[in-house]
């Protein structure tokens, strides 16, 4: 994580992911007219809003 010289409170985060599942939340984004930042940062904001925890299981 890294502090973001474009806004005090906020922060910029990477992530390493599969490329099958990058390529899954571009489409989406695409889909939608969206940035896929913009995209995972709405599906992000809409999780923590529920509440709901994830259940991690190695399968």
């Amino acid at each position: 994580m890294a502090t973001n010289p474009a806004g005090k409170g906020t922060k910029t985060i990477g992530i390493n992911m599969q490329q099958k599942m990058a390529d899954e939340l571009e489409r989406r984004a695409k889909s939608m007219q969206l940035s896929t930042g913009a995209y995972c940062k709405i599906i992000l904001k809409q999780w923590l809003e529920s509440k709901q925890k994830l259940q991690l299981q190695e399968k």
